[in-house]
């Protein structure tokens, strides 16, 4: 199937996706999904999302999904199928995704690509409340790859066999893509810009392979390992007090070294990065039922005025608006 045929462009037409849907989904691209507040097997219609998925396949043979959605419950996805190339990009957002036993924060403007295995679960969690625009590519063994400069592609990233690689993609092609996402025309001039904004990207992800197999690469990696570390230790305890110099001698890093580093690495500053997880773990203690002020001391505001005018601005509605799922 290519993308002269009109039956492979599919926008989705409503505006809510509920559970029943990502069965669906799931079973084409061999993705079990855990909604955590639902019980598996659970009949009830519960939307998920909001928004709009759009799926095609390139004429090579590349399988695309581009999403533009509000997560409105958490979930997970768990993805075990066969791909020896497979990209994720967020254009809009925060996702965190598990492979190969390491974590990866993926931010706005940033790509995740990887290689697929049975044996190696890819793990994607996705936080109720975040607005979501993305863009996932997959090469599925079967699919015909029609275009012989992919074929090289794929021979080159399987044969250097580098771990998964997350970088920032580059403006110009950032803003392309986004304006392709949001185009609604299905012509043959669509087809042709997705096509070579694709081919873009995936020319950034070979080169940023080679970058990764040069003899530096191994201090930069343990760097940014530095700076998961601390990235991790904020998303799991934001209710503790934390200061800039504190973190840079965990860091074994200077203090201005953590704060241009960690802006490069993840796209905002570190105290940015602590206030969304505060406010993302105070929306779950909302949702559980707690009260404001509770909500506040507990993910790490002294002051419940403060707490609420970052809530709204994060959010969009005051933190006294949010209830406890029936």
């Amino acid at each position: 199937m290519t993308l002269q045929d009109p039956n492979v462009l599919v926008p989705a037409q409503k505006k809510f996706i509920l559970i029943e849907d990502f069965k669906r989904y799931g079973k084409r691209y061999g993705i079990d999904y855990h909604f955590p507040q639902y019980p598996k097997g659970a009949t009830t219609p519960v939307a998920v999302l909001q928004g709009d998925v759009e799926e095609m396949t390139l004429g090579s043979g590349i399988s695309l999904t581009q999403s533009d959605v509000l997560v409105l419950e958490p979930y997970e996805t768990f993805s075990s199928h066969e791909s020896p190339l497979y990209m994720l990009v967020v254009l809009e957002g925060h996702v965190v995704v598990s492979h190969y036993g390491q974590q990866y924060s993926i931010h706005s403007g940033m790509t995740f690509a990887t290689r697929l295995s049975s044996h190696h679960a890819m793990t994607v969690r996705h936080v109720a409340g975040h607005k979501l625009r993305t863009l996932s590519l997959g090469v599925y063994p079967g699919e015909a790859w029609h275009s012989s400069l992919l074929s090289a592609l794929l021979q080159e990233w399987q044969f250097s066999n580098t771990p998964p690689l997350t970088w920032h993609v580059p403006d110009y092609l950032l803003v392309g893509l986004a304006r392709a996402q949001h185009d609604s025309g299905t012509g043959v001039a669509r087809q042709l810009i997705i096509e070579g904004l694709i081919m873009q990207l995936l020319g950034q992800g070979l080169h940023q392979q080679q970058i990764a197999l040069k003899p530096g690469a191994l201090a930069l990696r343990c760097e940014h390992q530095r700076l998961e570390n601390i990235r991790k230790l904020l998303e799991q305890s934001p209710e503790k007090e934390y200061s800039l110099n504190g973190l840079a001698q965990q860091a074994a890093m200077s203090a201005s070294s953590l704060r241009s580093k960690f802006r490069l690495a993840y796209g905002c500053t570190i105290f940015d990065f602590l206030r969304d997880c505060r406010l993302a773990l105070a929306h779950r203690y909302l949702l559980e039922g707690h009260s404001v002020q509770q909500a506040a001391w507990m993910s790490g505001y002294q002051h419940a005025t403060n707490f609420s005018t970052a809530f709204r601005r994060r959010y969009g509605i005051p933190p006294v608006d949010i209830r406890r799922p029936r």
